[in-house]
């Protein structure tokens, strides 16, 4: 019942944060005002709920640090990061405001390449090392988690902060690419009247070879003159392909452990489909002009 009732009071916070920081009718500072003492008095009660009764066992202690406490703490990052996020917004045309918002989306990529291995470990539900991460005392070497702060000691583990920031940079990422959607939305010719959505085609190939297109395109700078973040071709290739490709800097790991010359195979493969085809198009026609 005491988890249940935890559970209902955070549920009941993130309905009350999400209206505060969705109400144009308040300014910013003032949404901020009001939504962190709100959050700062939920971290207060999980507190004291948490540490006045002993866990069962390690594995419910576990869960609470690698599950729980990181959604609760993840409120508290996201309002923090939303506020400077507005805050820092550029009072110019809508293409400066773009560039912004695409710019502090590459911060949150490379935050997440920075820590790509535990990174990796939130995204991959792994466990072989929760009882280092998620267990309270646990012995470990600072190199191996580099960014924790000082924190209570009976409340926190060695990775319960990490996870933290990464759902917190998650749900801000969401946002900041909403907010370049409705951005891009606005330079779109309106659709004629009833004319069928765009259709969603199946890639019916490897994923990793998506992978190498969508490298080949950001380094090529062949969208959005060159301005096009990683990230942003990537999610673009998911939405028009129907597939995830899970985190690029870890797919391209994979490409970087094949043999020298079968590196780019995908890239090899088109092109030499390519050209087999437009020798195939000149014999055709060669033939018919003779």
């Amino acid at each position: 019942m005491r988890r249940k009732t935890l559970k209902i009071a955070f549920r009941e916070l993130c309905t009350e944060v999400r209206s505060l920081l969705d109400d144009d009718a308040l300014s910013l500072t003032e949404r901020f005002n009001r939504a962190m003492p709100q959050i700062t008095d939920f971290l207060d009660h999980a507190r004291r709920e948490k540490t006045a009764v002993a866990f069962r066992d390690k594995f419910e202690e576990i869960y609470f640090f690698k599950f729980e406490k990181p959604e609760y703490y993840a409120q508290k990052i996201y309002v923090a990061a939303w506020f400077a996020l507005m805050n820092g917004r550029p009072k110019g045309t809508d293409q400066q405001l773009r560039s912004y918002y695409s710019e502090e989306l590459r911060f949150i990529y490379r935050f997440f390449q920075q820590h790509a291995f535990h990174y990796q470990y939130y995204r991959s539900g792994m466990t072989e090392l929760d009882e280092m991460l998620f267990l309270r005392g646990a012995e470990i070497q600072p190199v191996f988690i580099p960014e924790v702060p000082e924190l209570d000691p009976s409340f926190s583990t060695s990775g319960d902060y990490l996870f933290a920031k990464f759902m917190a940079y998650e749900a801000l990422q969401e946002f900041i690419i909403a907010a370049i959607d409705q951005l891009d939305a606005k330079r779109v010719p309106v659709a004629v009247s009833g004319a069928k959505p765009a259709k969603v085609l199946d890639w019916t190939g490897e994923v990793i070879n998506l992978v190498e297109l969508g490298y080949a395109l950001y380094v090529s700078r062949q969208i959005g003159g060159g301005k096009t973040s990683l990230a942003e071709i990537f999610r673009w290739l998911e939405s028009s392909f129907g597939v995830e490709i899970g985190i690029p800097a870890t797919r391209l790991r994979d490409i970087k452990k094949r043999k020298r010359l079968e590196k780019l195979r995908f890239m090899a493969m088109m092109q030499q489909l390519l050209l087999e085809y437009i020798e195939a198009e000149d014999d055709i026609y060669g033939r018919s002009g003779s």
